[in-house]
């Protein structure tokens, strides 16, 4: 009889869950900060693009 799988495989989730994910920019490792504006706007900013 065939083995039965799991829906969810967790042990791959987990796997690509631990991965560091690429900029699709320069290529490194995400790095994101919120930085806050004078006026008070709130942004999400990509560290690793710039420098």
């Amino acid at each position: 009889m065939a083995e039965k799988k799991s829906k969810t495989d967790v042990s791959a989730r987990a796997e690509s869950k631990s991965r560091a994910a690429c900029c699709s920019n320069c290529g490194k490792k995400i790095e994101v900060v919120l930085a806050v504006s004078a006026s008070g706007k709130k942004r999400m900013r990509r560290v690793c693009c710039e420098g």
